[in-house]
C-alpha cells in the first residue's frame, strides 16, 4: 500500500490516519483508517456534500468502469501487477469527479519496463475509451487529467527513455543540444531541430493514439461487464472489495491488447516507416550532391 513512500510520507501517513481514527473516537487506530489516509494523499478529501447527478453521475460512473475493466484486462496480461481495488465516484478535493485504486506493486520499485508502460496508458485512456463506447462517441472533459498524464508518459517514453520505432535509442535533448553541458543537462532543443520535433511529436501522437484504440478494443470485449459494473457504481457511489472482484473476474483480455503491450504492431508499422525515412533520407544526400557538382 505504501510502496514508494519517503520517511515523511510514511510520518504524515500514519497522523492521517490518527486524526481519522480520532474524529470516529478509535481506541487504536485501524486499518481501514490507513486505506482511507492512503486514499487521501493520492486523490484528495472526499466531498460528502458535493455529489454528481443525472447524466453527469452516469458518465462518470461508465467512466472509472473503463479504468477498472482495461486496467484487469493488463493485469491478466502482465504477472505481478496489482488489481484494482475501488471505486468511487463521490467528488474529491482535488478536482477529481470520480476515483479508481490500484494499490502500489507489493515491493519496491525503480524501473518501468516498457510493457508495463504500455499497459499503463491503455489503462489511463480506458475512461476515455468507455465514454465512446457508451455513448456512441459523444465524450466528456472528464479525461482532462488522464490525457495529461497519458501524453506525459508517452513523451518521456519517447524523448528521454528511447522507448521508440523510428528516432532510435538516443536522449533527444542532448542529441538536439549537440550533447551536454557543464551541469550535465542539454537544452530542450537547438537550432534547426524542426525535424526532431516533428518525429518526437509524430512518436507521441501515435502511440497514445494505438492506446485509445486498444482501450476501445478491451471495452468493446466487455460490454457486459462495463455496462453492468457501471449501472451498479452509478447506483452506490463507491464499489470495492469481493463485490468488486465479482464484476472484474468476468474480465477478458483481447488479443489486440496482448499485441499492443508486446509493441509487436508498432514494430511492424516501424519497419514501414523506416523504409520511407531511409528513401527520404537518400533523396536528400542526392540533391545535395548534384549541388555541390553544380558549384564546381
Amino acid at each position: 500500500m505504501t510502496t514508494g513512500f519517503t520517511g515523511a510520507d510514511l510520518a504524515n501517513l500514519v497522523n492521517e490516519a490518527a486524526l481519522l481514527a480520532g474524529r470516529q473516537s478509535k481506541v487504536v487506530v485501524e486499518k481501514i483508517d490507513f486505506i482511507q489516509a492512503v486514499e487521501r494523499s493520492i486523490a484528495g478529501i472526499e466531498k460528502k456534500t458535493a455529489k454528481l447527478q443525472g447524466s453527469e453521475k452516469a458518465v462518470v460512473a461508465r467512466h472509472e468502469a473503463g479504468h477498472a475493466v482495461v486496467g484487469t484486462a493488463v493485469a491478466s496480461l502482465l504477472p505481478g501487477q496489482p488489481r484494482v481495488e475501488k471505486l468511487s465516484i463521490l467528488p474529491r478535493s482535488g478536482g477529481a469527479l470520480g476515483f479508481t485504486y490500484t494499490p502500489p506493486t507489493s515491493e519496491d520499485r525503480y524501473l518501468l519496463f516498457i510493457d508495463e508502460l504500455r499497459g499503463r496508458l491503455a489503462t489511463l485512456l480506458g475512461g476515455r475509451a468507455a465514454e465512446e463506447f457508451v455513448y456512441s462517441g459523444r465524450v466528456s472533459t472528464g479525461a482532462l487529467d488522464d490525457i495529461r498524464r497519458a501524453t506525459d508518459m508517452a513523451y518521456k517514453a519517447v524523448a528521454e527513455y528511447g522507448l521508440n520505432q523510428t528516432i532510435g535509442p538516443v536522449s533527444i535533448a542532448t542529441l538536439s543540444a549537440g550533447g551536454m553541458d557543464e551541469s550535465g543537462g542539454g537544452a530542450p532543443w537547438g537550432r534547426d531541430q524542426g525535424h526532431l520535433v516533428d518525429l518526437v511529436q509524430g512518436e507521441v501522437k501515435a502511440l497514445l493514439q494505438s492506446a485509445l484504440d486498444v482501450a476501445l478494443s478491451v471495452v468493446r470485449a466487455n460490454p457486459s461487464v462495463l455496462e453492468g459494473l457501471g449501472a451498479h457504481l452509478e447506483e452506490k457511489e463507491k464499489v470495492e472489495g469481493e463485490e468488486l472482484q465479482e464484476w472484474l473476474k468476468l474480465v477478458v483480455a483481447p488479443t489486440e491488447l496482448a499485441i499492443f503491450i508486446s509493441g509487436k504492431q508498432e514494430s511492424l508499422i516501424s519497419g514501414k516507416q523506416e523504409s520511407f525515412f531511409h528513401c527520404r533520407l537518400a533523396l536528400v544526400n542526392n540533391c545535395i550532391l548534384l549541388l555541390l557538382l553544380n558549384v564546381k
